[in-house]
């Protein structure tokens, strides 16, 4: 509710993996939770300009990826594209860098939010 900042009115899309407990805490409980709507894509494969192309093209208000995909987004330069609904990007697990932040800052005009837990910690 806090830290992925979900109201009834929002659409949730976490790009995690069935196989990881993120996937449930994002797309099940927390929205579950706040009342929000899920957003599913069928993905068998990350490629940065379906993620950029979906965001672009749903009403997704709040986006949910690993790390390591963030890294791979701004490197796909997150500028050529417009999100007119988005408004908050969260991630958690592995620790994500400065420059990381600042290039989708400056690429999307929108922060990243970052939560650290384990599975027996996570917080809604």
């Amino acid at each position: 509710r806090y830290w992925m900042d979900l109201t009834p009115s929002d659409i949730m899309w976490n790009t995690s993996d069935t196989g990881w407990v993120k996937a449930a805490w994002s797309s099940i409980f927390a929205p579950w939770i706040c009342g929000s709507c899920v957003f599913v894509h069928n993905m068998p494969q990350f490629k940065p300009e379906i993620i950029a192309e979906t965001l672009s093209r749903f009403p997704i208000s709040t986006f949910c990826t690993a790390p390591t995909a963030f890294r791979m987004l701004v490197q796909h330069d997150m500028s050529r594209y417009k999100f007119p609904s988005l408004k908050h990007c969260v991630t958690g697990g592995e620790a994500l860098n400065p420059e990381v932040f600042a290039k989708w800052k400056t690429q999307t005009g929108l922060d990243i939010h970052e939560g650290y837990g384990q599975t027996e910690t996570v917080r809604l």
